[in-house]
């Protein structure tokens, strides 16, 4: 069975200085799959400010109705960038995975191959022992 995501805004801090400019958004991302719910948290930083968007600035106000917060998510996931959402995705679904007693993945170590052994690190000489 597929898992569906689903994204919430769960808070918004902003700039009362620059017209509600939104600095910084957490988002709540759930997975649902069968009748397993599992969710993350993660926030995306907006850098800038108002003067910077120009005529494409959104009145805070206008961003708390329910379209608001899907321009938002949206917002949050271009700055995450597509490699960070499916992160994200895989760790709801691992914790699905772990409610189902499924396994995710495995972790294989070096010690617990034939690899060549890695390079000694050499050890810096000014972080000796304190005295």
């Amino acid at each position: 069975m597929a898992t569906t995501f689903q994204y919430k805004v769960s808070s918004l801090k902003t700039d009362p200085n620059d017209d509600g400019y939104i600095n910084e958004a957490t988002v709540q991302i759930f997975g649902t799959e069968g009748s397993i719910t599992k969710s993350i948290y993660c926030h995306c930083v907006f850098p800038g400010n108002k003067a910077g968007v120009g005529s494409d600035f959104k009145l805070l106000d206008d961003l708390k109705k329910a379209e608001g917060e899907a321009t938002i998510v949206e917002w949050a996931k271009a700055g995450w960038t597509d490699y960070k959402v499916k992160k994200l995705e895989a760790a709801v679904q691992k914790l699905i995975d772990d409610q189902n007693s499924k396994a995710s993945e495995v972790l294989v170590s070096a010690k617990d191959t034939s690899y060549a052994a890695s390079p000694e690190v050499t050890p810096d000489p000014n972080a000796g022992a304190p005295e």
